[in-house]
């Protein structure tokens, strides 16, 4: 059937099947003085374990700073940064600490100067917490100049003095008679520590074992961003989470209501049972939004309070309004949604992998004519099968862009029922929709 303006579609609400040698250097010493605030363990092992994080600051004196050192995403951050990543990896997981160590991430590379700031997570057995401030710290710290010295460092025990088992301070490393490294390790709060390691976005995406075409169930922290809204308490529609304090939805989710008071955001879990989750602040529907012809379904809500990014809690990127995702590209469409046409919701997240369909392929007479409009994107398969579904509304169409990150391309918006062969689903276009996002988030 030939669907025209003026005609409602079928909404998804309520659609998934769905500087090498300074690094290096530094690395070796930074390691083990991190090592030293959280104490060696590798006795007793338990279930249970409690997250350190040390928050570690250093000059790289012989490394001359770029600009292009301030921008996370440039090519010069992510070779610095990752080589010290890999080679903070390296040296925890030959060491005595390998079986608490989890984790590292570069924050930044300063400002002006090279003054990285790097941060270790450690998981440590509960028993052994108490060493943390009974540990002689000075007389460890002589075993690692020994070791440090052996690597070609000659490290002035007297120029660095330390403060107590918390905080671990150091002035100028000597290095044949040049002031190498200055260096600061100390511990920093939980969720602090976690908005640094997972704050980063677009970080997720399916297994190897997910990558098949098909609606399969999603496995814990694969689509971080994924939100649930729940109007009073029970799952209405998807939306995706874009900073600490705003998500994306489809507009037409709140046909019914506007007021926050009757939204909750549930995130980082595969489920929707039943249950209130974050309060809502605000609702922003596009001002341009019609029922009638689902342009500009789009709607930004903000939480009441920021949230803290964990592993199953991270945002995903935001396009810029010139970025070209072109068509045949492969994408994930993430939701709750039914199975089949005017069947139950699913009770855990579910995935699908769906391609890029030409807008003017989805807008010829066979499929949805002129319905289809420059801020609409189609993404599916012209024989079906494979779509979004009712209860899906307002969730994430992304695609991974320079294979390293996921990006908002789509919100799920409509369709004629469900993966019928003709009609993909359509999602409304981010990269158009991008400037009002923008002026309403500053984001």
């Amino acid at each position: 059937m030939l669907l025209e303006p003026g005609v409602l579609m079928k909404s998804r609400q309520c659609k998934i099947t769905i500087a090498v040698i300074a690094v290096t250097i530094f690395i070796i010493v930074a390691a083990v003085v991190a090592a030293v605030v959280i104490t060696v363990i590798l006795g007793n092992k338990s279930a249970d374990i409690v997250l350190r994080y040390y928050k570690g600051s250093f000059t790289i004196t012989n490394v001359n700073y770029r600009a292009s050192f301030a921008d996370s995403d440039s090519a010069d951050f992510k070779a610095l940064s990752v080589q010290i990543e890999r080679l903070t990896k390296a040296t925890f997981q030959s060491s005595a600490l390998k079986d608490v160590y989890k984790m590292s991430k570069v924050v930044n590379l300063g400002s002006g100067t090279v003054e990285p700031t790097l941060v270790v997570l450690f998981q440590v057995p509960p028993n052994e917490m108490k060493n943390f401030s009974s540990i002689p710290i000075q007389n460890i710290f002589r075993k690692i100049v020994n070791v440090a010295s052996r690597s070609g460092l000659n490290i002035d025990m007297d120029s660095m003095p330390l403060t107590g088992g918390v905080v671990m301070q150091g002035v100028p490393i000597d290095n044949a008679g040049k002031s190498i490294f200055l260096f600061v390790f100390i511990e920093i709060p939980e969720n602090e520590g976690d908005n640094f390691m997972y704050g980063g976005c677009g970080v997720g995406g399916p297994t190897a074992s997910s990558r098949i075409v098909g609606g399969v169930p999603a496995s814990s922290g694969s689509w971080p961003w994924q939100a649930s809204m729940r109007f009073n308490g029970k799952h209405k529609c998807g939306a995706s989470l874009i900073s600490n304090t705003w998500l994306i939805s489809a507009a037409h989710c709140f046909d019914l209501s506007t007021d926050p008071n009757k939204w909750t955001v549930a995130l980082g879990s595969l489920s929707i049972g039943p249950g209130f989750g974050l309060p809502v602040k605000r609702i922003i529907v596009h001002e341009a939004y019609t029922t009638e012809t689902r342009q500009n379904d789009i709607a930004l809500l903000e939480l009441s309070d920021p949230v803290n990014f964990k592993q199953n809690i991270r945002t995903i990127c935001l396009p810029q309004a010139s970025d070209n995702f072109p068509d045949g590209s492969s994408c994930y469409v993430t939701g709750w949604g039914a199975l089949e046409y005017d069947g139950s919701l699913s009770p855990i997240l579910r995935q699908a992998e769906v391609k890029i369909i030409n807008s003017n392929v989805c807008g010829s007479p066979e499929m949805y004519g002129s319905f289809i409009k420059p801020v609409m994107l189609c993404a599916g398969y012209l024989e079906g099968k494979i779509d979004a579904c009712q209860g899906d509304s307002g969730g994430p169409l992304v695609s991974m862009k320079n294979t390293d990150k996921w990006f908002l391309i789509g919100v799920i918006s409509f369709g004629e029922e469900c993966a019928l062969q003709y009609k993909p689903g359509v999602y409304s276009r981010i990269t158009f929709l991008r400037s009002w996002i923008k002026e309403k988030t500053g984001l």
